[in-house]
């Protein structure tokens, strides 16, 4: 449960950072700067993706932890090695994918930096170095929040900010890694079973990943090359303080739920763990879709709360095409992976980013499309919708592990209702008590009703917890 809050609050931290970066670098140069990250995220997900997801599943144990860390340590190396010499035969052709450059030498250092700290967090995660992690965050936050603000402030250059960005990452990194290190784990004793099997493992999850990577990327790109930086650094916010909002959200049910599902698995069987997954789903949809509906329809007081003015009226507009997307996204990941990953046939997720990226660029050549940052969101939005029904379909086979209707219509109406509900307070000033009012008027009423009519047996499962309690307390006979 730490673990989770830290990262809701990491995510938090980083949406506020997204916030203060397009303040002060404004549309054109933010638009630079969010391309370079998106490109450097790519590439670290590509590259180093499969090393975090393998450190989280075989690393936390203590049996040969010395071959693993080994084997680890040296695809890293090979890694490294690999970005810094894709990114020099690139430079070498004379292409700067659009970053110029300045930037494009920087990408795989950024790559790099932003790899090593989510190897580094998910090995303390693996091995429950919870004080560690927490210090980690900790520094890696102050650090951004000072020094890269502050270069930020300084020199309103996208560069600055993203080499900024490279050094404090790497130094948080550094000045707390000692926990992680393996006595005796050198290099020269990786094995080769070992690599094999950390590709097998996570090749399908880096792919899928990569490929919606590479989605957002090719549209930031086309939207640079087509419309200019300062579009793009619209289309870019818009995209990247979404995406932030609904991933902080979301982050504590997926994380929470599926590690719930697990431990029914060891505890009563698969029934359990795949009756558990289908009340994962509906919790997972009772958290989106109210974020869902408000998000979309509280956007005047969110743009106001919340997005630098240069950017204001934009934002708005694109937020709202973007935002089925967002919902696509984080469903497909929260309520339908953990289905592949308890069966450990993870390819359908490969195949619906597949289907995502495909749709995508068939949209792109649409004249309507392809015209404006508009219709580039409402493609990427249509496209992530794509993907969420492509994993939807075969998720949805196993019958053991389907949501029950009757809690996903209570869901769809309550939400809907809502949605009318709050609409109006778009009008009142200021906009923070526009923002609690929704809360409060909208968001209290959709949990209390789900609470009342159980769904997702959150009324039964409180109810369990409480006589479990009072059974506890209660003093022996």
């Amino acid at each position: 449960m730490l673990f989770a809050l830290v990262f809701f609050l990491n995510a938090a931290a980083n949406l506020a950072l997204g916030v203060a970066l397009g303040a002060l670098l404004g549309p054109a140069e933010f638009g630079r700067y969010a391309t370079v990250f998106l490109g450097a995220t790519t590439l670290s997900t590509a590259l180093f993706d499969w090393l975090r997801l393998s450190s989280i599943r075989f690393s936390g144990g203590p049996e040969r932890r010395i071959p693993v860390a080994a084997s680890l340590d040296a695809a890293w190396l090979a890694m490294i090695a690999l970005a810094l010499v894709l990114t020099l035969a690139v430079a070498m052709t004379g292409a700067d994918l659009g970053f110029g450059l300045a930037s494009l030498a920087l990408t795989p250092f950024l790559a790099i930096s932003i790899a090593r700290a989510d190897y580094a967090t998910a090995t303390m995660r693996a091995r429950d170095l919870t004080r560690a992690f927490i210090t980690l965050t900790a520094i890696r936050q102050a650090l951004i929040f000072t020094v890269v603000l502050g270069v930020t402030w300084w020199t309103r250059s996208a560069l600055a900010s993203v080499a900024a960005l490279c050094i404090v990452t790497l130094a948080a990194v550094t000045l707390t890694s000692a926990p992680l290190r393996t006595q005796g784990a050198r290099v020269s004793l990786a094995e080769r079973e070992d690599l094999r099997r950390f590709l097998v493992y996570a090749k399908p999850i880096v792919v899928s990943t990569v490929l919606y990577q590479a989605m957002a990327l090719i549209n930031r790109h086309l939207a640079l090359d087509w419309f200019g930086a300062e579009p793009t650094g619209k289309l870019s916010l818009a995209t990247d303080l979404g995406f932030r909002v609904f991933l902080a959200i979301s982050v504590l049910p997926e994380t929470l739920l599926f590690q719930h599902a697990l431990r029914r698995e060891a505890e009563e069987g698969r029934a359990a763990a795949q009756a558990q997954i289908g009340v994962n789903m509906t919790l997972v949809f009772a958290v989106l879709a109210p974020l869902t509906v408000g998000y979309a329809v509280m956007q005047p007081t969110f743009e106001a709360l919340l997005v630098p003015h240069a950017f204001r009226g934009d934002f708005a507009r694109l937020s709202l095409s973007l935002t089925p997307g967002f919902f696509a996204f984080c469903a497909l990941y929260a309520a339908f992976n953990p289905v592949f990953q308890l069966e450990k046939t993870t390819w359908p997720l490969t195949l619906a980013a597949l289907a995502a990226i495909s749709c995508d660029l068939a949209l792109l050549t649409l004249t309507p499309l392809n015209a404006s940052v508009d219709g580039l969101a409402q493609a990427h939005a249509i496209s992530l919708c794509v993907g969420l029904i492509a994993a939807a379909i075969p998720a949805l086979r196993r019958k053991a592990m389907r949501p029950r209707v009757r809690d996903l219509a209570i869901v769809a109406a309550a939400t809907t209702a809502m949605g009318f509900a709050i609409a109006p307070l778009n009008g009142i000033a200021p906009a923070p008590v526009a923002a609690a009012l929704a809360v409060m008027l909208g968001g209290g009423p959709v949990c209390a009703l789900f609470f009342a009519l159980d769904v997702g047996g959150l009324r039964t499962w409180a109810r369990a917890r409480w006589a479990a309690k009072g059974a506890c307390a209660a003093p022996a006979p």
